[in-house]
């Protein structure tokens, strides 16, 4: 009997340390050499792929994160591109936009909140503007002049706003309500907009490059902002990050939900621990529904 224990003793281990082992895979020989990894700096050239992104229409609101304080907004039929088309983006990233793939094609009106150069760029927006005859641009008259200085055929469809501290103007553009406030950028000659745009009973607040250190809490409640009972706010990160600001929007706005802009590669980790409303979209073209 200890023979026949001995014997099956044996088996069970083998068997055991079969069972354990890893089977190892060799790798498929091909003739084309590795393809080296980029070093840290380098800027990738694939162009992303932008049709799955969105729907041309969408029933509800659907917000696209491109780079810096640009967004691209789908309401229903309606698409608007704020502060999107510029120099400086990434390899690749700006490409579908300027093509007009979906869903950037036949965007009905692009928004620029002020004229400096990681928010506007005049060769670029009047290039989408030639290729998409239906869209409207507006900014301020500094933006559209630089437009018109390259190409006046355009002048039709460009609407500049020029208000002074304190000041606002509602329009209506391409069927989209907007009211452009006057938000100080804290640099002098450069008028900064702010754009309240209302779909129906969503309400959206961008405020461009707002300095916080000279519009004061009262300057937003003027404006009357909290009782525009604001859906979303697109606001700086550093905003919200100080915590000396941290009235202007939970007295100033009082937005439904935050999206922080304007924070480089990696917003910072203690976003939604500071506004647990807080929505954070950080690579090219993430979306986020609103509920």
């Amino acid at each position: 009997m200890k023979k026949y224990s001995l014997i099956a003793f044996f088996l069970l281990t083998a068997c055991s340390s079969q069972l354990q082992a890893t089977p190892t895979i060799q790798p498929t020989n091909t003739s084309l050499p590795p393809t080296p990894l980029p070093s840290p700096t380098t800027t990738p050239t694939t162009a992303p792929t932008a049709t799955p992104i969105a729907e041309s229409t969408f029933d509800g609101v659907r917000v696209n994160y491109i780079y810096n304080e640009g967004f691209l907004i789908t309401v229903g039929d309606k698409r608007i591109l704020i502060d999107t088309i510029y120099d400086g983006y990434p390899g690749g990233v700006l490409k579908p936009v300027l093509e007009s793939q979906p869903p950037f094609d036949g965007v009905d009106l692009m928004l620029a909140t002020h004229e400096h150069g990681d928010h506007f760029e005049p060769e670029l927006v009047l290039q989408y503007l030639q290729n998409n005859p239906d869209t409207l641009f507006a900014s301020t008259p500094n933006a559209v002049n630089a437009i018109l200085i390259l190409d006046s055929s355009v002048r039709p469809r460009l609407t500049a706003i020029d208000i002074k501290a304190g000041e606002s103007k509602s329009l209506t553009l391409a069927g989209i309500n907007l009211e452009a406030i006057h938000l100080d950028h804290g640099m002098p000659g450069i008028l900064n907009l702010g754009f309240i745009i209302t779909f129906d009973e969503v309400t959206l607040l961008h405020i461009g490059d707002m300095d916080p250190a000279v519009v004061s809490v009262s300057d937003l409640r003027a404006y009357g902002l909290p009782a525009k009972q604001i859906d979303i706010a697109f606001v700086h990160d550093w905003l919200i990050t100080e915590e000396e600001f941290h009235a202007h929007f939970t007295e100033g706005i009082q937005a439904r939900y935050l999206i922080p802009m304007h924070f480089g590669p990696q917003p910072p980790s203690q976003f939604q621990s500071v506004f647990p409303s807080m929505i954070i979209l950080q690579e090219p073209y993430e979306s986020w529904v609103m509920p």
